[in-house]
């Protein structure tokens, strides 16, 4: 049996150090000199982000608009097209006419309206001259120097008169005979009563005579008797003519009043009739002034001077519809802005007076620049249009001299697409990496 013998390793010392420490040390000292490093990082960083500030921005989209706003071309009435005198992007000047509407309709009416005035006016002539009771009609200078349609009307005004004039004059003639025969006829009762009168009289003295011879019985009663039944026959035929007098000179009033009737029902009908055509003229001069002022409209003018943009109108012949907008001119003189569309959700961090930096995306980025500008104007309230998200307008005007950074090849035009990056308050970075987890612990631990 064989012995294996095991041998014992002895530390050394080296000025009494313990030579097996060394590799243990340079651990320690490398995590420690670690640890201050990253502490010294992390309170230079957290420094710097607590104390830095940083400016952030805003991208808003926009777009190169006019500072007045396009005029919109219209027409009130609408119709159809006669003739399209301009073409799209063709420069026009104010006052320019544009487009002819076809008026021929108008005119048919207006013509109409015109006629049924003169009607008008020479009837209401007609009966004014009849309401007074003249004996000729006085027509307005405006129809009596008319055409030949005007003085065929006045003509047959003219007639309708003379013929109610002859007929009032033959019914007072017819009246005034029946006056005459009646006055005939009390004039022959008048005659009649006087013949009766003085034959009672002459009876009335012989009855007296004899009524005294018959008293002292010197004449026979027998034959006095007649003469008093005559006596009382002609006093009842005195009065019965007495009440044919009465009776013809009541009829005589009453054809009078006939005759004055004629003149009276001729001004009453005339001022009823008068009063129908006065309504009548008022509406029809109403008219008239709408179809004249209508007729005015027939040429659609530019409102400025611009270039003529969108038109609509392309078919002579083609119908407008009232109000519906045909077109539109750029100002030629008004100034360019930028409109942009900003976030609601940004719009806390943004407000007037803001820097701003533009980008024209419509130009080479390589050598176009960043312009600069500020905000002027935010809109009170959002906007919508369409189905497009809600917004609020923004209007961002370039710094003095920065369009000219852009050369002479560039140049802005209405429509053109802006990239806009609005400036907002300073923060420091740390805020930028706090405020996420801070929203986030908001939202968390908010009650349901």
């Amino acid at each position: 049996m064989s012995t294996r013998t095991i041998g014992v390793r002895h530390p050394t010392f080296v000025d009494g150090i313990d030579g097996g420490a060394e590799p243990s040390f340079s651990i320690i000292a490398r995590l420690v000199l670690g640890v201050l490093l990253g502490g010294c990082l992390l309170i230079g960083v957290g420094g710097w982000a607590a104390t830095t500030d940083l400016n952030g921005a805003i991208m808003a989209p926009g777009a190169v608009t006019v500072d007045q706003n396009a005029k919109a071309v219209q027409h009130r009435d609408g119709g159809v097209v006669g003739s399209i005198l301009v073409r799209d992007g063709q420069a026009v000047t104010a006052g320019q006419v544009l487009i002819r509407i076809d008026d021929a309709q108008t005119r048919a009416e207006l013509a109409i309206i015109r006629g049924q005035l003169v009607e008008l006016s020479a009837k209401k002539a007609r009966l004014l001259a009849e309401r007074d009771g003249l004996r000729d009609i006085a027509f307005p200078p405006s129809l009596s120097n008319g055409d030949g349609e005007t003085l065929a009307i006045i003509d047959g005004e003219s007639r309708l008169f003379r013929g109610n004039l002859a007929s009032r004059d033959s019914q007072r003639q017819q009246l005034e005979l029946q006056i005459g025969q009646v006055d005939e006829e009390v004039a022959g009762l008048v005659k009649q009563k006087d013949a009766k009168r003085d034959e009672l009289a002459i009876l009335t003295s012989e009855h007296g005579k004899l009524q005294g011879l018959v008293d002292k019985h010197l004449f026979e009663s027998s034959k006095f008797l007649p003469i008093s039944r005559d006596r009382h026959r002609l006093t009842g035929e005195q009065g019965s003519l007495e009440a044919s007098i009465a009776r013809a000179r009541v009829r005589t009033s009453e054809i009078r009043v006939q005759l004055l009737a004629i003149a009276d029902t001729a001004r009453t009908e005339a001022q009823k009739e008068l009063s129908v055509v006065d309504a009548k003229l008022a509406e029809l001069g109403n008219r008239r002034i709408a179809l004249e002022d209508r007729l005015t409209r027939t040429e659609i003018r530019s409102p400025a001077s611009g270039i003529l943009h969108e038109l609509k109108a392309f078919t002579v012949g083609g119908v407008v519809t009232p109000a519906d907008v045909l077109a539109t001119v750029v100002p030629a003189d008004a100034p360019l802005r930028i409109e942009i569309r900003i976030s609601p959700a940004s719009i806390d961090q943004i407000g007037v007076g803001r820097p701003a930096k533009l980008r024209f995306t419509a130009f080479n980025q390589r050598t176009t620049p960043e312009l600069k500008g500020k905000l002027v104007y935010v809109s009170p309230s959002t906007t919508k249009v369409g189905k497009d998200d809600a917004f609020y307008v923004g209007y961002v005007e370039l710094n003095e001299g920065e369009l000219t950074r852009l050369g002479e090849r560039a140049r802005l035009v209405p429509g053109m697409p802006v990239e806009v990056h609005v400036t907002t308050e300073e923060r420091t970075a740390l805020s930028y990496l706090v405020k996420p987890i801070q929203d986030q612990f908001t939202r968390s631990f908010r009650e349901r």
